[in-house]
């Protein structure tokens, strides 16, 4: 696997970040290193931030560090100190790692180290890469490093490469000036719609036209995803859009890094915050789907997770007597604390959830009597049949939520008022299933995560990554775009 690519590429991970998180990071660098025909390198193990029992309890399975002193950061510094420990779990329990490899070249860090005769004990726990000791091994490698500030600086946009792109142009005339006073200086692209509306004293009647007239000045149609709510929190890859920006701006991945004839080539730094899927945009429709098909379908659960989450799904068919269920997404905790979640207090983020799920039981309704079902615009989908000729959810039928909120008097309240936790669904058998990691509640979150994906509608917030692995899953799964809503 490793012989067939040009060498390794590798990162800094920022593995304070939660498991979603580190997927999105972790779906930019597969993509990277397929551009630069490299062998990706993630880290051995990211870190879970609680256990759903004593902490004592998960600590028999799972090392347990203090986030603080692993990663380097100081924001827990100041919780108790059982708040500041987290568990390190293995890379292979989050991801299904053989499945991955049918279709990329990925190994662990600490594989990297065993081909290369070294203690595999030395992995830096920040998820930083070490540029002397990884380099020390046999053979000894050679190392590149794309400096932070080169990968995407204000001054450039990042794409995946420049092939076949139209000349940069002239920067002037009423077409090049218009475009550029409309993007300002706080902007490097446009949106698609916008490019148009500005140029409708030129036939631009289609988007050929309109392409054909952009490029002849200069300008260049790019192809991303659309956030939610203006926002790239959720990093899903289900609404491709266009977007357009001066051609003499961008800079390829390939492009600029596939010359680079160095062993191991790391890119430094944070490079995930405020940008779209993948880390850059794309020069082809092509590219952009081939992304969006490795993180629908090329990152996946282990099988374990998979098999439980479809007995969950079922448990839930059961419990509302085999019409269609709803699934909602409540984040709570830390969001509460920044200010990021829906509602201040439990009871009206709760009734909050419950009102967009009764929209969504109408919404099903709608959905069943037109009897046309559609599937998000991504590789390979095929609408879904799981709910085929089921009878639409009932006004007082219990509903899945999945949630951090761990009070018991929360958790009580919740569930008289029709809301199914994970823990009300699991048997000591389904957690014999997976074992000792659904312990551990970043764990357990994969299969609640997974079940979200299986319900007939689905409700979420906008700012939540959890939400944009879920929503990616539906899509994955076939499931009718207007049977999601987020906000």
């Amino acid at each position: 696997m490793v012989e067939k690519t040009k060498g390794f590429y590798a990162r800094d991970y920022s593995l304070g970040l939660g498991w979603n998180n580190m997927r999105y990071i972790i779906e930019a660098s597969l993509l990277h290193a397929e551009l630069l025909n490299r062998t990706l390198v993630l880290p051995s193990f990211v870190y879970a931030r609680s256990c759903e029992w004593e902490i004592k309890s998960c600590a028999a399975y799972a090392t347990m560090v203090n986030r603080g002193d692993a990663i380097g950061w100081a924001e827990w510094r100041e919780l108790p100190i059982e708040q500041q420990m987290g568990w390190r779990i293995p890379m292979e329990i989050m991801l299904d790692i053989p499945h991955l490899r049918k279709t990329h070249s990925v190994i662990l860090v600490s594989e990297y180290l065993k081909l290369h005769d070294l203690d595999p004990e030395i992995e830096w726990s920040n998820g930083a890469w070490n540029r002397d000791r990884y380099s020390e091994g046999t053979p000894k490698r050679t190392v590149r490093v794309i400096p932070n500030d080169a990968y995407d600086p204000s001054t450039i946009l990042r794409v995946d490469e420049l092939k076949n792109l139209p000349a940069a142009g002239h920067r002037d005339g009423l077409v090049y000036t218009t475009l550029m006073n409309a993007m300002g200086t706080d902007q490097n692209v446009l949106e698609w719609e916008v490019a148009r509306a500005l140029l409708l004293a030129w036939d631009v009647d289609t988007d050929e036209k309109l392409e054909s007239l952009l490029n002849e000045h200069g300008w260049v149609v790019l192809h991303t995803f659309k956030g939610a709510l203006g926002m790239d929190y959720l990093k899903s890859v289900v609404e491709p859009i266009k977007q357009v920006a001066p051609v003499w701006r961008l800079r390829g991945m390939k492009d600029d890094f596939d010359s680079v004839n160095d062993d191991i080539l790391v890119l430094e730094g944070e490079t995930h915050l405020n940008r779209k899927p993948g880390g850059l945009r794309f020069t082809t429709v092509e590219g952009r789907d081939n992304f969006a098909a490795l993180v629908l379908y090329g990152l996946q659960p282990i099988e374990p997770i998979r098999i439980l989450t479809a007995r969950m799904a079922a448990k839930m068919r059961e419990r509302v007597g085999g019409r269609m269920w709803l699934a909602g997404h409540m984040r709570r905790g830390d969001f509460v604390k920044v200010g990021w979640a829906m509602e201040g207090s439990l009871q009206d983020h709760f009734n909050r959830i419950k009102s967009r799920l009764a929209a969504g039981r109408t919404k099903l309704h709608e959905l069943i009597e037109e009897a046309s079902p559609q599937t998000c615009d991504v590789p390979r989908a095929k609408p879904n049949e799981d709910f085929k000729g089921a009878e639409p959810p009932k006004p007082d039928d219990p509903f899945f939520l999945a949630t951090d909120e761990r009070s018991e008097e929360g958790i009580k309240w919740m569930k008289e008022q029709g809301a199914v936790f994970i823990s009300d669904l699991l048997t000591p058998e389904d957690r014999r299933l997976v074992g000792w990691p659904l312990m551990i509640t970043d764990v357990l979150a994969l299969v609640e995560q997974d079940l979200m994906a299986h319900g007939a509608y689905f409700y979420a917030h906008a700012m939540s990554s959890v939400a944009g692995g879920a929503v990616n899953m539906r899509a994955a799964l076939g499931m009718d775009p207007r049977s999601t809503l987020i906000d």
